[in-house]
């Protein structure tokens, strides 16, 4: 892509520079045969109203929001899907027939990485869901619309009893649930995801390996690094492993199917972040 080319789509946060977006979006462009380029805005809660005007001006089809901005964007919109308003966070936006829309697709693209990658079946699966973050609740949702019963592990009880109230009614709807677990649920589950920041540049465990088993497909939403420590001893009791890169790399391909139509080929995208975090480490 040239610095001339018609700008697509942008991402929107602050911290802006580590965001692997611009990356993942040019290869599904290049793969597409779609010419034009992805930007990386820095903006906070003040400046994302002048921002938004700005890119909406430039034509952009659709922006990627990250923190702090999940919350704040949304009253500039016209439209935000259920999810979302269920959530109070926004991290996709697309500007189809001239309607600013608000999306969440993190949580859909956890369970497409559990299900792609990790080949998880949900419908009817117990899961254990590790933090109460705005990554756990939309997690939970996502599972829960699967059919999947959904255990919340946290530290601190009142965010997890404010998740499952928000959030189990609409889980029962689609035939699933959301309770507040213990430790104890994970013996008996299918799946088990840590939301939390916990493993990151570090090699801590949220949990004990003790508490692992062969029957887990197990994702850590954490990708530096990549194989946390979670990972390697849960492949060590002979669980499926999926990192964290291939959540980004779903909830990435949610957000092109809302913008632009179409759902691009994960391994180009893959490529080119693998491409990317290595080039940051030399």
């Amino acid at each position: 892509m040239t610095s001339t080319s018609p700008l697509l789509a942008a991402v929107v946060g602050t911290p802006i520079t580590h965001s692997l977006s611009p990356a993942i979006y040019r290869a599904a462009f290049a793969a597409q045969n779609l010419t034009g380029d992805y930007a990386a805005v820095d903006s906070n809660a003040d400046s994302i109203a002048a921002v938004f005007a700005d890119l909406q001006s430039q034509g952009v089809r659709g922006l990627s929001v990250t923190m702090p901005l999940k919350e704040a964007i949304i009253s500039l919109l016209q439209s935000v899907d259920e999810d979302a308003v269920l959530l109070n966070a926004v991290n996709c936006v697309d500007f189809n027939n001239g309607v600013a829309t608000g999306h969440n697709t993190d949580g859909d693209g956890c369970c497409d990485a559990l299900e792609q990658q990790g080949g998880a079946l949900l419908g009817g699966a117990h899961a254990v869901v590790l933090g109460a973050g705005g990554t756990a609740r939309s997690v939970a949702l996502a599972l829960g619309r699967r059919g999947t019963r959904v255990a919340i592990i946290n530290r601190t009880a009142e965010k997890a009893e404010e998740l499952v109230r928000t959030l189990a009614p609409a889980a029962q709807e689609a035939g699933g649930d959301i309770v507040i677990g213990s430790l104890s649920e994970i013996a008996r589950a299918g799946v088990l995801v840590n939301t939390t920041s916990v493993g990151m540049n570090s090699e801590e465990m949220p949990i004990s390996a003790n508490v692992l088993h062969r029957n887990l497909v197990v994702l850590d939403a954490v990708y530096s690094p990549m194989d946390t420590a979670l990972l390697k001893a849960a492949r060590q009791a002979g669980a499926v492993t999926v990192d964290g890169l291939w959540m980004l790399i779903q909830q990435a391909r949610r957000q092109c199917v809302y913008q632009f139509g179409w759902n691009p080929d994960a391994v180009p995208m893959r490529e080119a972040a693998e491409r990317e975090l290595a080039a940051r480490r030399k």
